[in-house]
């Protein structure tokens, strides 16, 4: 076949064109068509990557094999094709050394120094290669034989530059090999061998590639090559990779040459050729057709195993019989009962009816210190817009700072406005001198003692909290007539007490409600710790919108709860007198004995009597429900006697969290009381 129909051939392949050019002897060889001169790399080294095994049958293989080729350290070059051809299909061979050998290919292209000018060797002389070792055979096997590669001198008109050429035609091919198509090169550079392929996917079959590379790195026999890598869109499988070591005593920058040509020195044109490492071929973790898995579970379970199994499911059936009675007992402790209507208040005539809500007018502190003055004055208690709104104001804006601070007095009972029998509680006057003044603040109390009193029902006030520091706000309830003796005998229900500082005040702000029943022979001897209990808001307050606060309470128990019964704040329930559950001692510190206030066989008393409703809020107090030492509290619970002006003088701090009257005040929307009918 001619030159220029080999050439064609190949550009039809996807590989780089030759042309025939007279040697310098004057006789016409093949030889690749690429512009050396124009190429910046020409001194680099090409060697055929992994498993670049070609045939003599490919024509520009042939033709590449036939060029005077010389071996450059640092170029590679690399013949590809996805199709082999039979044997010599347009008669290209090599004379005298048969076609369709395998052999690994090595060119040098415009060596610096003569060609065959190697250390240690003439001209004339082949290079010798390291012994190999394919796929775990040994130079001894038969198969390493036909598998030897070849180191070319670089003299192709010469048969004898060709060493340890196996003249058999129709090499097999090794187990351990792979075709070069196989095999991916890397993106080629302009100028090179191979410049004139795209560089982009395309058809793999008969693609010649050379690519510019650095020198390969010595790779021991032991290490493991890296993946290969395909240019195409098509995956590749993995293969056996075939590296090459060079083994030098020189660095690595010593040997590589100029990039210029000028000053670098070929190192020559041997290669040593180093191990050649296979990998394990891919084994499928498939199931093949027709396999049969081991099932034990059918072949049947020993004794023992058996006898385990019954009773975990014996036990599992037991447990959740268990829990069914658990269950149906909860349920029929907790009974619907038919409630008739005592109070249902919703504040929509546009003013407080006094028929039902009566004021509480005093200025004693209720017996627990507190710091205001409770009056029946529109600007402490009003409706507006269907609301109850029950607010706090400062006295001084009433009768004058100088006044509440010396020489002003107070008598509710001359008034006639007093709710109460004791003067400490009707009249004060001020005095800077003894520490008496006149309480700072005004607020409301109401109560539905004249109007609704209850005794086994329900109770539901929708309110909101108001919010600032060292507010009381209270929704409780008090015995219509204090049948078992002064407080706490006769018992108190606490259905929501709260204070209005921020959710960071440590005994808990206007983000905690509070419910408690008080009980005991004496106020020493109240026994509310034994049922108390808190409820939290976690991402919001009380003073951000309306909550229900409940009660229910029947001969059997009482609870309180917050937003309906599922939410319950206190339970207890009339299995065993107060008295005993009380544990209280036989006698007082003084040695005087401890009565017990109840009848023994009542369950429910002293909450066994009527009650009535309380709306309040209060401001500061002695008796400890604002802590000593916790969140700047300005008055200390001990000195009684100057903790109302201590408040006073520190109003500066807590006047700003008071806000107006819809933040400082509690608002009532709705109040429902009903009787067990």
């Amino acid at each position: 076949m001619a030159a220029s129909d080999l050439g064609s051939n190949a550009l039809a392949r996807g590989t780089a064109p030759y042309e025939t050019k007279k040697n310098d002897n004057g006789s016409c060889s093949s030889s690749l068509a690429v512009d050396n001169a124009a190429d910046p790399y020409q001194d680099s080294l090409f060697r055929a990557p992994a498993g670049s095994i070609s045939d003599f049958s490919d024509p520009a293989a042939h033709a590449l094999a036939s060029s005077q080729a010389e071996i450059v350290p640092g170029r590679r070059v690399q013949l590809d094709g996805a199709k082999r051809f039979p044997p010599s299909p347009l008669g290209a061979s090599l004379p005298s050394h048969g076609s369709g050998s395998r052999f690994l290919l090595r060119t040098d292209n415009n060596r610096a120094d003569p060609a065959g000018q190697i250390p240690g060797h003439s001209p004339s002389e082949p290079s010798s290669a390291l012994p190999l070792t394919i796929g775990g055979m040994t130079e001894s096997d038969p198969a390493f034989q036909q598998l030897k590669l070849f180191t070319f001198t670089g003299h192709a008109e010469n048969a004898s530059a060709w060493t340890g050429f196996n003249p058999e035609p129709n090499l097999p091919p090794s187990p351990n090999m792979m075709p070069a198509d196989a095999v991916s090169p890397p993106t080629s550079r302009p100028g090179t061998v191979g410049a004139n392929v795209s560089a982009t996917p395309r058809s793999r079959a008969g693609m010649l590639h050379s690519v510019p590379d650095v020198p390969p790195l010595p790779v021991t026999s032991h290490s493991r090559p890296p993946a290969s890598r395909s240019i195409s869109g098509v995956p590749m499988q993995r293969k056996p990779s075939v590296f090459f070591h060079r083994p030098s005593t020189t660095s690595l920058h010593s040997r590589l040459p100029s990039r210029s040509g000028r000053n670098g020195t070929s190192v020559g044109n041997v290669e040593q050729a180093g191990r050649i490492h296979t990998r394990r071929h891919f084994v499928s973790r498939r199931l093949p057709l027709g396999y049969s898995a081991e099932k034990p579970w059918l072949t049947g379970q020993a004794k023992a195993e058996k006898v385990l199994s019954w009773i975990v499911i014996v036990a599992f059936v037991i447990g959740l019989a268990i829990i069914g009675v658990l269950i149906w007992v909860g349920t029929t402790e907790i009974q619907n009962y038919n409630y008739c209507t005592v109070l249902e208040d919703t504040f929509d005539e546009g003013f407080l009816n006094t028929t039902i809500w009566t004021h509480d007018v005093q200025v004693g502190g209720f017996g627990n210190g507190e710091f205001e003055w409770t009056t029946s004055s529109l600007n402490n208690s009003f409706v507006r817009d269907g609301k109850l709104y029950i607010v706090p104001t400062f006295t001084a804006d009433v009768i004058g700072e100088d006044n509440m601070m010396n020489g002003y007095t107070v008598n509710l009972t001359k008034a006639g406005t007093c709710t109460s029998t004791a003067d400490s509680d009707c009249a004060v006057r001020s005095n800077s001198t003894l520490g008496d003044m006149i309480p700072p603040i005004m607020s409301a109390r109401l109560l539905t003692r004249k109007f609704a009193n209850v005794r086994y029902g329900k109770v539901e006030v929708r309110a909101k909290l108001p919010q600032g520091d060292w507010l009381w706000p209270a929704i409780w309830m008090m015995p219509t007539d204090s049948v078992y003796g002064p407080w706490p005998a006769s018992g108190e229900i606490d259905i929501c007490e709260s204070r209005g500082n921020d959710h960071t005040y440590p005994a808990g702000g206007v983000n905690v409600m509070s419910s408690t029943l008080h009980w005991g022979p004496t106020a020493a001897l109240d026994r509310y710790w034994k049922t108390h209990n808190t409820l939290a808001l976690k991402r919001n307050t009380f003073a951000d919108g309306f909550h229900t606060f409940g009660l229910e309470w029947s001969d059997k128990y009482i609870m309180t709860y917050l937003d309906g019964r599922l939410r319950q704040a206190i339970y207890h329930k009339f299995a065993t007198p107060f008295w005993t559950y009380g544990t209280f001692p036989s006698t007082y510190h003084n040695g005087s004995i401890v009565s017990d206030p109840w009848p023994g066989d009542d369950l429910q008393a002293p909450f066994d009597q009527e009650f009535y409703l309380i709306l309040n809020v209060a401001v500061g107090g002695t008796n400890g429900w604002f802590p000593d030492n916790q969140g700047n509290k300005p008055w200390n619970n001990d000195d009684r006697q100057t903790a109302m002006c201590s408040f006073w003088n520190a109003r500066e701090k807590w006047q700003q969290t008071w806000g107006n009257e819809g933040s400082r005040g509690m608002i009532v929307d709705s109040v429902k009381i009903y009787s067990m009918c």
